[in-house]
This record gives C-alpha cells, structure tokens and sequence, in this order.
C-alpha cells in the first residue's frame, strides 16, 4: 500500500479525501485511501488520455523548420519556458536558448511560436522545458469528480460490495450500483478529454 498519494499524479490529497470520505482523525485506512486516491488519478488520466497535474516536462524533439510547435502536454501552468535548439544535442550553451522576448504561448493549446527564428531541420535537436497541467486549487469540477469516485470505490470496498454488480436483489429489496464511471464523473472528464488537433 501506499504511504502517500503520488505528488506527480494525485488529484487529491490525503487530508482532503479523509475529510470527504469522513475518516478524519483515524489514521489505519490510510495506505488504502492513498491507493485510491492514485488509482482514480491514474484512471482520469487514462480516460482523457492526457496528464491532468500540473507538472514539470523537458521534452526532446525533432526541428520542424517551422516557427511554431504544439507541447505534448497543455494547458501551460506557467509561461516560463526554456527553449534550446543545438544541433550537437548538447543543450549546455546558453547561447543555443531562445530567449523569453522571443517566444509566444498560447496556454490553453499549449502552442508555442518563435518570433525570430525557427526549429531548425534536425532530429532531437530541440528542448523544450516547461510546465503544464491543471491546478488542483482551481479545478474545482475535476477536484469533485475524484472526490466522488474514490467515494464510490470506498463504498464498495468498506462495505464489500463487489465490483461490476449493477443489481443485487435481496429479500425485501435491491441495490444497483453502476457498473464503470458514473454518469456525472464521465460528464466532467468528457471536458478534459484529448481533442487537440495538431
């Protein structure tokens, strides 16, 4: 079990799902609660196909030729961006750096333009370090959408409900459960899917 939610994927910490599952100030759930959270992290970034957090990249790419290129990873989280072109594919020398005044972002797409100079033709001679992602303090819709799943899956685990039943019938009664995401998670992370065409 985990001892922690993974800080590179986590959308949720430790204290916030306690609070939201009701299991403050008891501390024995706890690896169970961090191998949810990480799990139902791991599973939104699988259904979007896309990284969700905000984290650090430094991607080594082809030079196109032309003055723009698309990030892997989108939104930009911070317009700070480091930009070298070396043909030696050394990227030691400052000198090789796009400089800041050079360069325009679009955020949301995560386009990236050089105003004075192109990729150069080449293979892996470019490097791109940045930051991308979404602020789990300001993605209140995504941050709910986990707080409800790892709800679900707590439920079927503290109460052993198996997974997959959709209908259990019992005397006197049944139960249904849903089966995969429910509908409101899907909604939410339908918003975040993929859809970047480049």
């Amino acid at each position: 079990m985990s001892t922690a939610p993974s800080t590179e994927i986590s959308l949720l910490s430790l204290n916030d799902a306690k609070v939201w599952l009701g299991s403050t100030g008891d501390t024995d759930n706890d690896g169970m609660i961090c191998d949810l959270i990480n799990s139902v992290s791991a599973r939104f970034e699988a259904e979007t196909g896309r990284k969700l957090k905000s984290r650090s990249y430094t991607e080594i790419r082809d030079g196109t030729g032309k003055n723009w290129m698309y990030a892997y990873n989108y939104p930009f989280s911070s317009t700070t961006i480091t930009i070298t072109i070396d043909e030696a594919r050394a990227f030691t020398d400052t000198d090789d750096q796009v400089t800041s005044t050079d360069i325009q972002l679009t955020t949301g797409s995560g386009k990236i333009w050089l105003d004075n100079t192109v990729f150069d033709v080449g293979e892996r001679n470019v490097q791109i370090s940045y930051t991308a992602g979404f602020s789990t303090s300001e993605e209140y819709n995504l941050v709910q959408a986990a707080k409800e799943y790892i709800s679900l899956l707590w439920s079927r685990r503290t109460n052993a409900i198996p997974t997959g039943v959709i209908t259990e019938g019992y005397e006197g009664g049944s139960r249904t459960y849903e089966d995969n995401l429910p509908w409101s998670v899907r909604q939410i992370l339908n918003m975040y899917r993929e859809s970047r065409v480049v």
